[in-house]
């Protein structure tokens, strides 16, 4: 094979997805490269450690925790220009065929696929074709998506639906990898053996998305949420620096450390963070990905959305916010949640990034696939 592939990674979601795909093509020692655009700094190198990752890692712009639209707003631009300079090296080399490769719907994934494209660089997007239906919701998440679609060569889908409908929309290559790449992370963190503490049942919330922490009277109603039920369950409060800094601004932050039902933690690690997971009696996330690895573990979770462009867990240990009419509070508190737990479903050996990689070793470098 001739050829080179580049992952475009910016955020901490985002390397954990792409990670368990480098992991496999290293494995069929397929040349790859991975480019850092710097919106997330913190855990980052751990993570990259974390999964063994030995490929060249070259940053674009200088790595910080961008937690806010405006320091999102000016970085792009750089990031952009970064990412096109490398692109324009790499795709210069002779007899070379070059993919970017990137994943899911923030920022960095629409700034590299424009990079590609005006690089004449071919774009494969990886968790392609999942949507909402609404153009807006989740904003700006599903925006973004759409923009990607329409500069993807190669559309790595993690479902049959979600590959049909890049069909639809004339996607040159349309192939389904059969499964979500965090199926493969999840495995990879070894946690078959975490099961939930009866005797001390807990609660993790993990809540970062744009619609719940910009709001400041629907941030107030989720503090509320937590707040009541931290007098039944004992909760584990992942803090995003997204949330933190909302938090503080809104003069939340400190209601929730003085109450003795309520643990904040930093962001950690992805196995420390996936057992505590594993271990809870429930998790309240507005996150895609944990939506996707509480489905391969069977955790009971309440996604914090109204709408989700994820089927994953869905009428079995998932249920939307928006589908709950007694709200999540009473839905918790009566116990109703313990009927969704599911058996794990993490033991498959072939997973999606293989799939994925395998492609690529037989000949989707060269187009021959």
């Amino acid at each position: 094979m001739s050829g080179k592939l580049v992952f475009v990674v910016g955020t901490r979601a985002q390397l954990i997805k792409v990670a368990p795909v480098m992991v496999a093509c290293e494995q069929r020692n397929l040349p790859s490269l991975m480019l850092m655009t710097g919106q997330h700094h913190e855990t980052m190198q751990d993570l990259i450690d974390e999964f063994g990752i030995t490929s060249p890692q070259i940053s674009v712009v200088q790595a910080t925790e961008r937690s806010t639209i405006f320091s999102l707003l000016r970085w792009a631009p750089s990031a952009y220009r970064g990412i096109k300079s490398k692109l324009r090296a790499h795709a210069a080399a002779p007899d070379t065929k070059t993919y970017v490769l990137v994943h899911g719907d923030t920022l960095s994934t629409l700034v590299a696929s424009f990079a590609a494209r005006r690089c004449k660089v071919g774009v494969v997007h990886l968790e392609s074709g999942l949507t909402s239906g609404r153009l807006f919701d989740p904003f700006p998440e599903e925006l973004f998506r759409r923009l990607v679609f329409r500069m993807t060569d190669i559309a790595m889908c993690p479902n049959a639906a979600s590959a049909e409908y890049m069909r639809r929309r004339g996607c040159s290559m349309v192939i389904d990898t059969e499964g979500n790449t965090i199926i493969d992370a999840v495995r990879l963190a070894e946690v078959a053996s975490v099961t939930p503490d009866a005797e001390n049942p807990y609660l993790v919330v993990s809540l970062h998305r744009f619609q719940n922490l910009y709001e400041p009277k629907r941030l107030r109603q989720l503090v509320g949420l937590i707040e009541r039920l931290a007098s039944h369950l004992h909760i584990q409060f992942v803090l995003h620096p997204a949330t933190r800094g909302r938090l503080v601004k809104e003069g939340l932050l400190d209601r929730l450390v003085s109450n003795a039902g309520i643990t904040t933690l930093p962001r950690m690690g992805y196995r420390k963070f996936i057992r505590l997971a594993a271990g809870a009696a429930c998790v309240l996330t507005d996150g895609g990905s944990n939506q996707e690895e509480l489905a391969a573990l069977g955790v009971p979770v309440i996604v914090m959305r109204s709408r989700t462009e994820r089927p994953d867990g869905l009428g079995a240990n998932a249920v939307l916010e928006g589908d709950l009419p007694e709200g999540v509070a009473d839905y918790i508190i009566s116990g109703n949640f313990k009927e969704l737990r599911c058996t794990p479903n993490v033991l498959e050996k072939s997973g999606p990034s293989d799939r994925i990689a395998r492609f690529f070793a037989e000949g989707g470098m060269t187009g021959n696939k």
